[in-house]
């Protein structure tokens, strides 16, 4: 599991309430019958029994063209490429589950047009977008500078406001 990934387990944990399995593998088949291996970033679960499935992919400099039709596609399908959707119902059942594909702003464009634009693209094929810009703020907000916190993600936060280094 890589640091963005832990930001946003993190953020489920403290913030949503929410149970987290990361890194779960899964094999998945091309179009010429090759196989490889894919994983799903977070699989979660809410008190009330809501089941959500995590796609993360942070980009600081990377951004998507709307024209971009395959570079997109290929995004999207990942999020609900049959194999993903197998291996979550081997876990889950067949309850249902929310997809979440956690971006930055800058994937999707510097303009605030062009990002809604791609934002419906994934919207209308089922998948919720948010983005770290939003995430890491809202998870800055709820670490206590005082509170006890073991992750090395919520401890460099709280170190980063005791120093007053963190600006948010």
């Amino acid at each position: 599991m890589d640091v963005n990934e832990e930001i946003v387990k993190e953020w489920l944990h403290i913030c949503k309430n929410q149970f987290t399995l990361d890194s779960i593998r899964f094999k998945v088949y091309g179009p010429k019958g090759g196989s490889n291996y894919s994983d799903i970033d977070i699989l979660a679960v809410d008190r009330d029994g809501n089941y959500y499935d995590y796609e993360i992919k942070w980009r600081s400099v990377y951004s998507l063209n709307a024209t971009d039709k395959e570079t997109l596609d290929a995004f999207i399908n990942q999020v609900i490429r049959k194999e993903r959707i197998e291996k979550i119902k081997e876990i889950i059942g067949n309850n249902p589950c929310k997809h979440i594909f956690v971006t930055t702003h800058q994937l999707f464009g510097r303009s605030d047009e062009k990002r809604q634009s791609i934002v419906k693209e994934f919207n209308e094929r089922g998948i919720e977008v948010l983005f770290f810009e939003d995430i890491i703020k809202e998870l800055v907000n709820e670490v206590k500078v005082k509170g006890r916190h073991d992750s090395p993600i919520l401890q460099t936060i709280r170190m980063l406001k005791y120093y007053k280094l963190l600006k948010m």
